[in-house]
């Protein structure tokens, strides 16, 4: 398909919305998809055709209604019948589970917090706002370095630590934290700043799907508004001309997603600002897959998907590098 719109690449204008830097003051939720519902434990263990919102095992299931049960009925009646941490911890579980692991890793992993107010927060091991292909997070999920009141000179010094993101996170925007969430190896030997709660193997499904919000929504929640407001008809228009020749872009990816891994299994300084100068080169490949994907679509569905793709990572390229640009005039 051919498009009207603007031009491709890392200097170019950013289709559906500006650049992240510099960051609007507070981003407007998107209309659409409606808010993920929470579930009771019960529900999200029940074993239907649809994605619970949150999938738990039967062993956390159980463990959760005997600490329920356990809980007095007025600190229940306090809390409005919520239970932040409960959830927290079943989020930290599924996060841990595929597809939010991606297949090919190195000490890849999902830090979970939850602030004194009940608010939910995560962070993982790779990039800046980086979130796997087909992970949703939930509607209470903050996504730290993806949240654009941190400047990104400042998410980009918690690159490849995600409890040093979370603990950064809070100081920044004066939060507090009251738990961490994670597993016993990923916890052990860290002051994380806050009380530790551990999982284990019981508590995390074989299958971590969880219903909410795209990464384009969590990273661009403008950018995925109006994305989901254009008709079919008109999401050609987003696009620049396709080139005369359609060969397909080599797939590089999983050449430059090791060369991303790469500098992480390493120690001394630049390390992070290797990897991150990785996960922009990965980043504008994956830019260019996916805009191919969205000139040769055959049918709505397909475009909009690739065009969705297109601006995620058009926006983790420009994120990433503006973070890098500062970053190296800050050290």
């Amino acid at each position: 398909m051919t498009g009207t719109g603007g031009g491709m690449g890392g200097s170019s204008p950013m289709p559906l919305g500006p650049a992240p830097t510099p960051p609007p003051a507070a981003p407007v939720p998107p209309p659409a998809p409606p808010p993920a519902p929470t579930a009771p434990p019960a529900a999200a263990a029940s074993g239907g055709a649809a994605v619970a919102p949150v999938p738990v095992t039967n062993t956390r299931a159980q463990r959760d209604a005997i600490a329920g049960a356990a809980k007095a009925g007025a600190l229940r009646r306090m809390q409005g019948g919520h239970d932040p941490l409960r959830l927290a911890r079943q989020i930290a579980a599924a996060l841990n589970a595929p597809p939010s692991i991606p297949p090919v890793q190195w000490n890849f992993m999902w830090a979970t917090g939850v602030t004194a107010d009940g608010g939910i927060v995560v962070a993982n091991s790779y990039g800046l706002a980086f979130i796997p292909d087909g992970v949703n997070l939930p509607e209470q999920v903050k996504m730290v370095t993806a949240d654009e009141s941190v400047p990104p000179t400042e998410r980009a010094r918690w690159a490849s630590y995600p409890y040093l993101a979370l603990q950064g996170w809070a100081q920044h925007t004066g939060a507090t934290l009251q738990a961490v969430i994670g597993t016993d190896e990923q916890l052990r030997g860290i002051d994380p700043g806050a009380r530790k709660v551990l999982i284990d193997e019981a508590d995390i499904p074989q299958n971590g799907t969880m219903q909410g919000r795209s990464r384009l929504e969590v990273i661009s929640p403008e950018a995925a508004a109006r994305l989901a407001a254009m008709s079919d008809a008109t999401l050609p228009d987003l696009l620049p001309p396709s080139p005369v020749d359609d060969t397909p872009p080599e797939d590089r990816s999983k050449k430059l997603w090791f060369d991303m891994i790469k500098p992480l299994m390493r120690s001394g300084s630049g390390r992070e600002a290797d990897h991150l100068k990785g996960f922009v080169a990965y980043a504008d490949h994956r830019q260019e897959l996916a805009l191919h994907r969205a000139h040769t679509a055959s049918d709505a569905q397909v475009l909009r998907e690739a065009i969705a793709d297109w601006v995620y990572w058009q926006h983790v390229s420009v994120l990433t590098t503006d973070a890098l640009a500062e970053f190296a005039t800050a050290t």
